[in-house]
């Protein structure tokens, strides 16, 4: 994804330098668009993206993710841009009531990473750089705490739940959004299909 916005960077400007000359480089230019443009699904792209992640923090939050999952051998995730939306629409709810963190109960078959931050300067203009990546690597961390196991109902101890997630077995896609709320909290959401963290199954 990053090599595509560089390499389209490029085409841009050296196409439109040509155009001043000739008509002939805006079909240059079009033509090499199409070939540098990331692929996609029909169904893909058909969706609008409404998630405020940026292509960055995609590709960021997605190599965390992907690097947890080559870890243990499980396959990568794809970017899915129905998940993002979702993720994205329960970002926003969450930042209007700003309050804790509550699991949404409308997500069928959906797994959810859920993370918060708070900073008094936090606004829509002033966040953090790459939220996405920020709340990936929260969820990482809990590697420390984990040991290879069944998933159980009640566990004492860190939290591992959101690390397990990340690396299911049978998990292939991911979305994720982030909102800011009105006292600066800001909150990012993930969405994993088909869902993981099943009871009494190992992650891997």
């Amino acid at each position: 994804m990053i090599k595509s916005k560089l390499i389209f960077g490029w085409i841009l400007s050296a196409g439109l330098i040509q155009a001043m000359h000739r008509n002939m480089s805006f079909f240059f230019l079009t033509v090499l668009f199409a070939i540098s443009t990331p692929v996609f699904s029909n169904a893909q792209r058909a969706l609008k993206n409404q998630s405020n992640i940026s292509e960055d923090d995609i590709a960021l939050s997605m190599e965390i993710h992907n690097k947890a999952r080559q870890e243990v051998g499980t396959p990568p995730l794809i970017w899915s841009v129905e998940l993002a939306n979702e993720a994205q629409d329960y970002a926003d709810r969450l930042a209007n009531i700003n309050g804790r963190l509550i699991h949404s109960t409308s997500r069928y078959d959906q797994g959810e990473n859920l993370y918060m931050t708070w900073s008094s300067s936090q606004s829509l203009n002033n966040i953090p750089s790459h939220p996405g990546r920020d709340a990936t690597l929260s969820w990482y961390d809990e590697i420390k705490a984990y040991r290879y196991s069944k998933i159980r109902r009640f566990r004492i101890g860190p939290k591992i739940g959101h690390y397990t997630q990340m690396i299911w077995k049978s998990t292939t896609h991911i979305g994720m959004g982030w909102a800011v709320s009105r006292t600066g909290a800001l909150y990012v959401v993930a969405r994993y299909s088909p869902a993981g963290n099943y009871i009494r199954e190992y992650p891997y």
